[in-house]
């Protein structure tokens, strides 16, 4: 039995725009299936255009 690990959604603590790995982010080149982690810190909110390496912006949301 393989074991599936859930990849964490997370929060922009600017506008509360939810980053779903199962969803990606296509429209600026991030695959469905990428983690968070694995996003370049060249990334930035889709809604408010924040820089993903901007410190204390983003959260990671717990199920």
């Amino acid at each position: 039995m393989t074991q599936v690990t859930k990849l964490a959604r997370w929060v922009c603590l600017e506008c509360h725009y939810i980053y779903d790995p199962a969803k990606g982010d296509p429209k600026n080149g991030i695959a469905p299936g990428t983690a968070f982690e694995d996003i370049p810190d060249t990334w930035r909110c889709p809604e408010c255009k924040i820089l993903k390496v901007k410190k204390g912006v983003f959260k990671r949301l717990d199920d």
